[in-house]
């Protein structure tokens, strides 16, 4: 397992942030999702760019730290599209929301994954956190 981070800080305060990223059944924040549904503690997610479906379960959730985190529940073979050996076996993630004054908050999302999938993932929760900095801020920050 390979270990990255996504971070940004987005002049929100954490609260606002959370409201918008806190449900994991919801996350409509990231884009290109086509569908999310949550069965118990379990999400389905498919992406346009993707060649399968992603499940991912809830393993902890705190509303007031703002955190929560998500595990693999099972293994996802990549073999056909990624050669011999491309076993996804672990997709462990934490999103945190910490304060950083009354309208700033840090965002971090951690990932723990397969070493040739870890580029890819970075990649894709770093754009999402752009993204989701982009939206929050957007007429609000002009606005000022």
């Amino acid at each position: 397992m390979v270990k990255r981070r996504a971070e940004i800080t987005i002049n929100r305060s954490a609260d606002d942030i959370w409201a918008t990223i806190g449900d994991f059944g919801d996350i409509s924040w990231i884009p290109h999702t086509e569908q999310c549904t949550l069965d118990g503690n379990d999400r389905t997610v498919s992406k346009q760019a993707w060649n399968f479906v992603l499940v991912q379960r809830l393993t902890e959730h705190d509303d007031t730290n703002r955190t929560y985190s998500y595990a693999l529940p099972q293994e996802i073979d990549f073999e056909s599209m990624r050669g011999p050996g491309a076993v996804l076996r672990f997709l462990d993630g934490t999103i945190t929301v910490t304060p950083a004054g009354a309208t700033r908050a840090d965002i971090t999302w951690d990932v723990d994954t397969e070493d040739f999938l870890i580029d890819g993932v970075h990649a894709e929760y770093q754009n999402a956190l752009e993204t989701l900095k982009a939206n929050l801020e957007g007429p609000a920050v002009a606005e000022r």
